[in-house]
């Protein structure tokens, strides 16, 4: 195989990456939006994230510690998120087929959680340290059930790569696992009543709060990507059938992207508007639960 005959998908998955990385932050603006008309305020505009964004990118770097972890972790936790997002199927198209597999999807999330974790724990803080701490909890409570609801799929098409699992029959187990993926939704993307580990009223930001300029800005917008390729992970897998009627790769690429908006606005933004916060405790009773259910889906589809 030549470069050349790579070329395409090589351009696929750039493009995906920029796609995300463009996008995200309207989805963060217009979840904001719909929070405050919800709570009968006037809220920012939608285009409030891209302001703070560039706000930030043009502050000076300050530094509290000269942790490399710390001075390197929001650029590596970037690309680790966009890289995922470019070897994930968008719009029905899978770049890079033969290594975008499960493994390495959950492995480059899994990555940039413990990145986040990681300075949070390099700079000497308190409050970092202790949102750190909770940080890694949260992903102990909602990795698995994020690996058990995939694996579901995975072991119905028999494939761990992602073309493999667009093919897998949806069952009973697949919609079981598509029910424990969407209530575990709130807590990949650590938003209200799962923000525990920024708790700005406790933890003034968590693993955030010793972070400033250009590098919060990197933070900010990994973890405005992250919600959105959760998202349109969801649709892509468990809502295949959403991409199959468009013929047009762009055209349904474009359907994804008002998809996920839309999966946000009704799940994520109305979850974040109408819950409390949750104690520690009662998000991983809540982990667990989803991840019981999700095993026992896998279990089921095994059988079959």
């Amino acid at each position: 195989m030549t470069l050349q005959s790579y070329l395409p998908t090589i351009g696929i998955a750039l493009g995906q990456m920029l796609l995300v990385l463009l996008v995200a932050p309207l989805l963060e603006g217009m979840i904001r939006k719909l929070r405050a008309v919800i709570q009968s305020r006037k809220g920012p505009p939608i285009w409030q994230p891209y302001l703070d964004l560039m706000k930030l990118l043009a502050k000076e770097d300050l530094r509290v510690c000269a942790s490399p972890i710390v001075t390197w972790g929001p650029p590596v936790m970037l690309a680790a998120i966009l890289v995922a997002a470019g070897i994930m199927p968008m719009g029905g198209a899978v770049p890079a087929s033969e290594v975008a597999d499960l493994v390495v999807f959950i492995g480059l999330l899994a990555l940039a959680n413990l990145t986040l974790a990681g300075m949070g724990f390099s700079t000497g803080s308190a409050f970092s340290s202790l949102g750190a701490s909770r940080e890694v909890m949260i992903m102990l409570a909602a990795e698995p059930v994020l690996f058990i609801s995939l694996l579901v799929l995975a072991m119905q098409s028999g494939s761990l790569t992602f073309a493999g699992m667009l093919e897998a029959p949806f069952n009973i187990a697949a919609v079981a696992a598509a029910i424990t993926y969407l209530l575990a939704l709130q807590m990949y993307v650590a938003k209200v009543p799962f923000d525990i580990t920024e708790a700005e009223t406790e933890l003034i930001g968590g693993p955030l709060s010793e972070l400033s300029g250009p590098r919060l800005a990197l933070t900010h917008w990994a973890i405005f990507a992250k919600q959105f390729i959760y998202s349109s992970l969801f649709i892509q897998l468990f809502l295949p059938w959403t991409m199959t009627v468009i013929p047009w790769l762009g055209l349904a690429i474009v359907a994804n992207v008002v998809l996920v908006l839309v999966l946000d606005l009704l799940v994520v933004g109305v979850a974040m508007s109408v819950n409390p916060r949750l104690r520690l405790d009662q998000a991983l009773r809540y982990g667990m639960t989803l991840a019981g259910i999700a095993a026992v889906a896998l279990i089921y589809s095994a059988a079959l």
